[in-house]
């Protein structure tokens, strides 16, 4: 017995309420329609089908199965489309939307090397720190870097992204170092976002975790915005690494308090809701977790 020839028959069965339809669907005979799903009660050892001479009624044991082989081949077919797809040439246009300081110091130089593989590809790229609707937007893409909340979209997680207390060391010098996480409240905060009197941060070094509510000359959406304004001794900053990584390392920038950790986020790309991912869209999620990693 071919168990999946068997299962098509049955879903197709139960579909069009009746063999000899579902033998005309399928382009079989109905007497063959028939002896599959009895193979398959006979396997299972349970009736799935009530049969009477006007219609057919699903058993309780029916029904549940009826949804499992939905499920077997509907993943047989992705199976399938993905093999096929592999020998298919990535095609089309590709709509990214990215926060603008990753989609500077991250993904533009990914870029090329993207192109250069797939060359058939046209990308529409939308640098912007403000929050957009992927959908509204007509984005196939959007990179968000956070701890996403529940929506209708998918997310896929491409890398983590840590970060880092930083502020230059003539700050330190004229200010003073902080310890712990409370010693901040008397310091000079800049920090992400417009929230009016201040923000609240969290940190843990792993036995203990404070809460400290920070205050700051400046404000601001931009990660690098931020970072400039503490290599010119503004304040404290909490900024992924991917953004002031060259700065530290040329010692315009210094950790500060770097045994105390914030909350983990991650670089996230989020996308519409779809059985099927076309396979641009999969190819590029693909070459950004490979390249992310790196």
């Amino acid at each position: 017995m071919d168990r999946l020839e068997c299962m098509h028959a049955f879903v197709a069965t139960v579909n069009a309420n009746g063999f000899a339809a579902a033998a005309r669907m399928l382009g079989v005979p109905r007497s063959k329609v028939s002896k599959q799903i009895q193979a398959l009660e006979e396997a299972l050892g349970v009736q799935l089908l009530l049969r009477t001479t006007r219609s057919l009624h699903l058993t309780e044991s029916g029904s549940d199965y009826y949804e499992a082989c939905r499920e077997v081949l509907a993943s047989v077919d992705e199976a399938e489309q993905r093999a096929r797809s592999s020998l298919a040439e990535v095609q089309g246009v590709l709509r990214v939307n990215a926060p603008m300081s990753f989609g500077l110091c991250r993904l533009g130089p990914l870029i090329p090397r993207f192109y250069q593989r797939h060359p058939k590809v046209e990308l529409q790229l939308v640098f912007s720190d403000q929050q957009v609707d992927p959908v509204k937007g007509g984005f196939d893409v959007t990179i968000r870097i956070a701890s996403l909340a529940d929506s209708s979209m998918v997310a896929r997680h491409l890398a983590p992204a840590p970060r880092v207390l930083v502020a230059s060391p003539d700050y330190l010098k004229h200010k003073g170092i902080p310890r712990i996480p409370r010693d901040l409240a008397a310091h000079q905060c800049l920090n992400y976002g417009y929230l009016q009197g201040g923000v609240s941060l969290q940190l843990s070094n792993g036995r203990e975790t404070q809460s400290v509510h920070v205050t700051g000359p400046l404000h601001a959406n931009n990660g690098d915005l931020l970072a400039q304004a503490a290599e010119a001794g503004m304040g404290i900053a909490l900024l992924p690494t991917f953004i002031v990584k060259k700065a530290l390392e040329e010692g315009r920038l210094v950790c500060v308090m770097s045994d105390w950790q914030a909350p983990p986020i991650s670089i996230n790309a989020v996308y519409p809701t779809a059985r099927r991912i076309p396979l641009k869209t999969r190819t590029f999620l693909d070459f950004l977790v490979q390249e992310l990693s790196n």
